[in-house]
């Protein structure tokens, strides 16, 4: 009885040494996997990498002054040319009037702004007309000084039916220095066409 008893002890120590040393062997075991995947966690954790200054994008300034447009220049008017004739008109009306120092050719010679006084024996008024009327019309040329009588007076035939007459009066007795016009009136009064001209020392 002993004897079995001994027996039993002894197997019982071996079964609980042997399941000591499994124990410590799978502890040993846990362990050991513990670290390798600790080591493989450590080795495997992400690298920070340095962006190479190649591959940077550029800082830009995205802000931008707002552009302005400049300013259209007005552009000023022509001045009136003081000399410029006033043609009324109608169908009787003056499509040119020229003051000049002669005509030759049925064209006004010598034409200009400014005479002096003397220089010239007459000053002409040329008058190319339409007359679109059913009847011939004697027009009147006057030479109007700024102040003084006017002179001149001289009476011109413009043909019915004529889409062009060119014709001229004269006059001898510009001798006051100022300004003039040469004027062109209807029969009834209306003037139909006026040009400025200046006489001067």
């Amino acid at each position: 009885m002993k004897t079995n008893l001994k027996l039993l002890a002894g197997g019982v120590a071996g079964l609980l040494t042997a399941l000591g040393l499994i124990v410590g062997f799978a502890f040993w075991a846990s362990s050991g996997a513990d670290t390798s995947r600790a080591e493989a966690r450590e080795t495997e954790a992400p690298v920070a990498t340095i962006p190479s200054p190649e591959l940077e994008m550029p800082m830009t300034n995205t802000h931008r002054d707002p552009v302005v447009a400049p300013l259209p220049v007005a552009e000023e008017a022509p001045a009136r040319d003081p000399y410029a004739p006033t043609l009324a008109e109608g169908r009787l009306r003056v499509r040119r009037l020229v003051v000049a120092s002669g005509v030759s050719g049925h064209e006004p010679t010598g034409a200009d702004d400014v005479f002096e006084v003397g220089a010239q024996r007459r000053v002409y008024a040329f008058v190319e007309a339409v007359n679109e009327t059913g009847e011939d019309v004697a027009v009147e040329v006057t030479f109007e000084p700024a102040s003084g009588e006017s002179v001149g007076h001289v009476s011109l035939d413009i043909p019915a039916g004529t889409p062009r007459w060119r014709t001229w009066a004269f006059t001898r007795h510009v001798y006051t220095t100022g300004r003039w016009h040469a004027v062109v009136r209807h029969p009834d009064g209306r003037e139909i066409a006026r040009r400025a001209f200046d006489v001067v020392d």
